[in-house]
């Protein structure tokens, strides 16, 4: 089943994240380890004034375990949310390099992050959570769905490309270049 997150979710959320964060090498994850970044994370996750939100995500739920999930907003919208890189700072970790104006664009239902679990992989669950985003996104009344691809992720792009999505322009984050692309929905 896809729904809306739960508060109560964050924990498996954010360790779904963390695949993410470790595909884009971001630094932080060499700079400090997962169990100092986690409780940060977490306690953003579970939060409504960030865009890595509960509120902003939606879950691949079995058997009562999250199995994947998607972060998602409007586009543009950087002054709504707080600085996730000033909540890292106040657990007295270093700053986490945040993209929120460069990775989005104004008018699109932005797809922040889609990770499947490992062991669910290939059985539809990214699927399933892109086609509930493109119900959230026009619900929304935003008749654009936009998102970043990294250049090393070919599989990834597949995936997009079947699903309509085309480049739009390139972004550079974290030192990879990534393809934005969009589907009207």
């Amino acid at each position: 089943m896809i729904r809306e997150a739960k508060a109560e979710e964050a924990g498996a959320i954010v360790d779904l994240f963390k695949v993410i964060l470790s595909d884009m090498e971001h630094p932080v994850m060499e700079e400090v380890s997962w169990d100092e970044l986690r409780p940060a994370l977490v306690h953003a996750a579970k939060s409504e004034q960030f865009r890595q939100s509960y509120k902003n995500a939606l879950v691949k739920v079995v058997d009562g375990e999250v199995v994947g999930f998607c972060f998602g907003y409007p586009g543009g919208e950087s002054e709504e949310y707080a600085s996730l890189s000033r909540l890292i700072e106040s657990f007295d970790l270093p700053p986490f390099e945040t993209f929120m104006v460069e990775e989005t664009m104004e008018g699109e239902w932005y797809l922040d992050s889609l990770v499947t679990r490992a062991d669910y992989r290939g059985r539809g669950v990214g699927k399933e959570l892109m086609e509930a985003a493109y119900a959230k996104a026009h619900a929304m009344g935003l008749p654009v769905v936009g998102l970043n691809v990294d250049h090393d992720n070919p599989r990834a792009r597949k995936l997009y490309e079947a699903q309509g999505f085309k480049k739009v322009k390139e972004v550079r984050l974290v030192d990879h270049l990534y393809d934005h692309m969009q589907k009207k929905v």
